[in-house]
């Protein structure tokens, strides 16, 4: 039983079987998220003029909202109220809840839906 890659310690050799597993876990996460992405969904023109009304009402009335947003493959929800709105970037800045803020692209925004408490 002599393996090099067997930790020695007060030149005892210690057995370490499940050394590898996580470099193995690193390797699957990265075969599952490349699996698992989508491409970017497509809009019609009544769907974007809906979403652009519900973040203008958000940024008029400082009303927190729920945005889903394709980021990288995936899509992602978030929390938001919108603090700005940038027509010449086609941009949306917001913070979430904990005031840190985030800057969307219209194209990238998918959904948009109204918080009712």
């Amino acid at each position: 039983m002599n393996n090099a890659n067997m930790p020695k310690d007060r030149k005892m050799v210690k057995w370490s079987p499940f050394s590898a597993i996580p470099e193995q876990f690193t390797g699957i996460r990265k075969i599952i998220e490349e699996k698992t992405k989508i491409s970017r969904p497509v809009l019609t023109k009544e769907a974007k003029e809906r979403i652009e009304n519900k973040l203008l009402c958000s940024f008029l009335s400082e009303e927190e909202i729920l945005i889903t947003y394709y980021e990288d493959g995936h899509l992602l929800t978030n929390y938001i109220t919108v603090v700005g709105i940038d027509p010449l970037n086609n941009s949306v800045i917001c913070t979430d809840a904990f005031y840190h803020k985030m800057t969307f692209k219209f194209i990238d925004i998918i959904d948009v839906q109204e918080i009712n408490v």
